[in-house]
This record gives structure tokens, sequence and C-alpha cells, in this order.
């Protein structure tokens, strides 16, 4: 793997939160299909562009002395995949007990606080340019998953003002990434630990000994993530009856040339500075608030 160096990201990063003049950061196209089992072996991965969320959270353009989280992304005509490295020396992950998703397709969640223990937790925060409505999705070790619809409010509407809302935050946790069912296009997630100094693999909720931390990977379908409609293709399904009107699905997206917004932050609860994410300028305050820092991308056909 090509590490692209602090300083030359930190320019790629500035370059994509500096303004509307500023140009943002490429992912390049997945020229072969992903398998999702968490190894980050692909062609496609290799050849991404290599983003360092070592950013501490509060303090603007800080960097950790240390790794935190390393992501890549890559995209083709029916998902963007996240791909990305965590360095944890103790890993700890806690399910929800509960599943959400389609019924075919269920998750069980990951827990983001616990009253007792110290969850690590990776997050995402993706927007296609609207800067109040996105989604946040959670993934951890144990291959949990979150997805959260969130809508940044604003003051002069009138639900500010409610019950509904103390935070300036709408957290749609029953609201979730849809599959586009009708073609089999699936959300799908996959981790892989690493091996310790003694060759075997890190261990999960286990103080007694010395992990390196972990691989994991996303795949995201477009239709769920709410791509625009004008990036949508369709094509003629075969009718049941020849009676019966016609049917159509999504054939490929076409997404080249999209524009992306994605913070990527990682939560490691065993540090005093816990939260580290991938914006050179984003301030303190909640993750959600101040969109207009989350770096941006433009998915590239090449």
């Amino acid at each position: 793997m090509k590490w692209l160096s602090h300083a030359a990201l930190g320019s790629l990063l500035a370059l994509a939160t500096g303004g509307a003049a500023a140009e943002p950061i490429p992912i390049r196209k997945a020229s072969a299909a992903i398998a999702v089992d968490g190894a980050l072996d692909e062609a496609a991965w290799n050849k991404a562009q290599v983003v360092e969320a070592d950013y501490v959270w509060g303090q603007v353009g800080r960097r950790s002395q240390q790794p935190q989280m390393r992501v890549r992304y890559t995209w083709d005509a029916h998902y963007l995949y996240v791909g990305y490295e965590t360095f944890d020396r103790n890993l700890v992950a806690v399910g929800t007990g509960q599943k959400e998703g389609p019924r075919d397709n269920l998750r069980e969640g990951c827990a983001i606080t616990h009253p007792t223990k110290k969850p690590d937790v990776v997050e995402f925060f993706i927007s296609f340019g609207d800067l109040r409505f996105f989604w946040e999705v959670h993934h951890n070790a144990a291959n949990q998953f979150n997805d959260i619809w969130c809508v940044v409010v604003d003051k002069a509407w009138p639900i500010s003002k409610s019950t509904m809302n103390r935070f300036g935050i709408q957290l749609l946790q029953r609201e979730y990434l849809q599959d586009d069912a009708a073609t089999g296009r699936r959300l799908a997630m996959a981790v892989a630990l690493k091996p310790k100094a003694d060759g075997k693999p890190s261990t999960i909720n286990d103080a007694n000994d010395v992990d390196t931390g972990y691989t994991g990977e996303l795949r995201l379908p477009w239709l769920g993530l709410g791509a625009p409609r004008d990036r949508e293709t369709w094509v003629s399904a075969a009718k049941a009856d020849p009676k019966s009107a016609p049917l159509r699905r999504h054939g490929p997206w076409k997404m080249a040339g999209q524009e992306i917004r994605i913070l990527a932050v990682v939560q490691n609860g065993n540090l005093k500075q816990r939260y580290h994410h991938s914006s050179p300028t984003k301030p303190g305050d909640w993750f959600h608030k101040g969109a207009e820092h989350y770096p941006r991308y433009v998915l590239r056909g090449d």
C-alpha cells in the first residue's frame, strides 16, 4: 500500500474544505468487483487515495502523534465502498442486541456508549451536498452496524423549539439504508482482525493482550444513500403476466463526476482524547454541525 504523507494529505484536505473554488479529492472507480470480506486486498484499494482520520476533535488542525484510522473510498455503478484500518491496542466492541434493516438483510446495531465499557467505533457522515440532511453510519470490530438519518434543524424552523428537538439535530434512528431489492443490490459489511505480535489475530473485548486493530469494509448502495435522481438509469424487466404493466428496474448508476462529502471519525474508548476525524478545519461541537467542513470528494471514472 502506498501511503500519502501527512503534509501532502493535509494540503489536499485543506483544499477540499477550503471553499467553493477548491478542487475536491478524487475517488477512483473500481475496475473489478469488490469482495466484502474486510481484507482490503483488491486492486481498487491499492489505487485509492488514503485519508488519515487523525485530527483531534475540538482542536482545529491538530493531529494525533499516532495513527488513528486510515480510510480509502472507491465506487462502482451500484455502490459506494468504504475501506478502513484502525490501530487500537485494546479492541472493545459492544452490540445493542437489536437488529434493523430489510427483513432479509438485518444487522445488529453497535453501541457507541456504555455504562461500564468503553466502546471503539468508527463513524462516517455522508452527504450529497445538503448540509442539513445526511447519513451517519457506525461500524465496529464485531461487524455490528448502525445507520441514522440526520436532520440538522434551522433555528428559524418552528420545530427547533419543540420537545422533539433539544440539541438542534433530529437523529432518525429507525430509518435505515435501503437495499435495491429489485436488483439484489444489498448493503454489506465485513471486518478482518489484524495479527498481534505473536501472529495470532487481535481479540475483541479481551484486555489481557495487546491488539493491533482491524480492517473493515462497507458496501453502501447508491439507492439507499439517496443519490441524486438524475444519476439513476432504468432497464426493462421481464413481466410475470403479458397483460401486466411494463416492469423496470435500476440499471447502472451514472455517478462519474458526482460530488460527495464524507467525514470519517474514529472513537477509541481507551484514549483521553477519544475522538479523531478527517477534517483539518472542523471545530468542536457535534460532528453533525458544521457539515461545510466535511472533506469534499468527486467520483472519477478513471
